[in-house]
């Protein structure tokens, strides 16, 4: 069946998959258990420990739960059907596998500060999981043993190693020893001869690495292999969409939006350029009296898809277009909040939580403290409406 959190993933085709929970039930009265069988195949489709599912069944089930690693024995206590473990392993998947940027099933974990956060291999994000859910408890003390063992074993092999290279030591002595001759000239003329050959062929490759950048300007493959770095990658996807929109001034909401994810793919690009690649498309420095981001709100939209990590992507590319000019940066906030496309809770969010993770290499410490200051007034202006939305609520209660 298809790997999927709380919502199904219909499409046949879906290459992530995991087979279905199967338990066994064991026992009478008080001493009734299920058996998860297949617990294994299941951890291995999800690429995660038996241990850490069997744990997340206890968590969600209340029940105490036991994984025997040398008999791959899983057990729930407590009598459970198939429908419920599997109902079970859907919100797991939800809430511990699937990357809350792009959804997909390809997260690791990596750990900060005590806190575990998912790395997603697909679109490169890494977010941090519900840290108040008990199943973390669990994953920190298994990494936190990891790395004792880890440690353990390291200190063995580095007492091995230590003896290895004292007899190897010993062994280069005894050779330099055997090995006091001097060199004779001919030995000298074949050094020579292989350095001046190296000389050569370092000159040959050179010349043929610029003659294929020459010949390649206007391939991406080509100027990828040349050492064009994302922005080269970024800048044709832009001259693309432009063109397009040019070319196609009637095109629809969803065919632009298909267009832009098409370049974004195309450049191997990270999914949340695609908002960086449209904004750079259409904005101009008269975007406010060509009401530019009024008319292309509903692109936006589309492209968000109603995800916080991308509207906050939004305003890394509105921090990044307005570096020449960073009066504009309140305005265009204002704009795209009034067209929906930014939510109130995000740009608070972004105001609040001083996190520089999704603001571009290009925005140097200085630029990004003018344009939030310069943002404040926007800022405070929703604060106040928050406030005063809760004191009306608490009016009518």
């Amino acid at each position: 069946m298809n790997i999927s959190g709380t919502s199904p993933v219909e499409d046949p085709s879906y290459r992530y998959k995991m087979p279905a929970v199967m338990g066994k039930i064991e026992g009478k009265g008080n001493g009734i258990k299920t058996v998860i069988i297949n617990i294994s195949a299941l951890a291995l489709s999800l690429h995660r420990s038996p241990g850490e599912v069997t744990k997340h069944f206890g968590c969600e089930l209340g029940a105490q739960t036991t994984y025997n690693e040398s008999t791959d024995r899983a057990v729930v206590n407590g009598a459970h059907t198939d429908m419920v473990l599997q109902q079970t392993v859907h919100k797991y998947i939800q809430e511990f596998v699937l990357c809350p940027n792009c959804g997909l099933p390809e997260t690791n974990y990596s750990f900060r500060n005590g806190c575990v956060v998912h790395r997603c291999m697909a679109c490169g994000a890494k977010e941090m999981v519900d840290m108040s859910h008990k199943l973390c408890t669990y994953i920190l003390a298994q990494e936190k043993k990891r790395k004792q063992e880890e440690k353990k074993s390291g200190k063995k092999k580095g007492d091995k190693k230590e003896a290895r290279v004292v007899e190897a030591e010993d062994d280069k002595k005894d050779k330099k020893k055997k090995k006091k001759k001097s060199k004779d000239s001919d030995d000298e003329k074949k050094k020579k001869k292989k350095k001046d050959k190296k000389k050569k062929d370092k000159k040959k490759s050179k010349d043929s690495d610029s003659d294929d950048l020459a010949d390649g300007v206007d391939d991406l493959s080509i100027s990828s292999e040349a050492g064009v770095d994302d922005e080269g990658a970024m800048l044709l996807a832009i001259a693309a969409v432009k063109k397009y929109m040019a070319e196609e001034p009637l095109a629809s909401t969803s065919d632009i939006a298909e267009v832009v994810i098409n370049q974004q793919m195309a450049s191997a690009l990270k999914s949340h350029d695609r908002i960086h690649i449209f904004l750079r498309s259409v904005l101009t420095p008269n975007f406010f009296k060509n009401k530019e981001i009024q008319t292309h709100a509903p692109v936006m939209v589309e492209l968000l898809n109603a995800n916080p990590i991308m509207e906050r992507h939004l305003i890394s590319a509105v921090e990044f277009s307005c570096l020449e000019k960073t009066s504009n940066f309140a305005i265009m906030l204002k704009l795209l909040f009034d067209e929906d496309v930014l939510s109130e809770q995000v740009i608070l969010e972004w105001a609040f939580d001083g996190r520089t993770d999704y603001t571009l290499d290009a925005v140097e410490e200085e630029k990004r403290a003018i344009l939030r200051s310069g943002a404040e007034p926007v800022v405070q202006w929703l604060n106040q409406e928050d406030s005063s939305d809760e004191d009306s609520d608490s009016d009518s209660d």
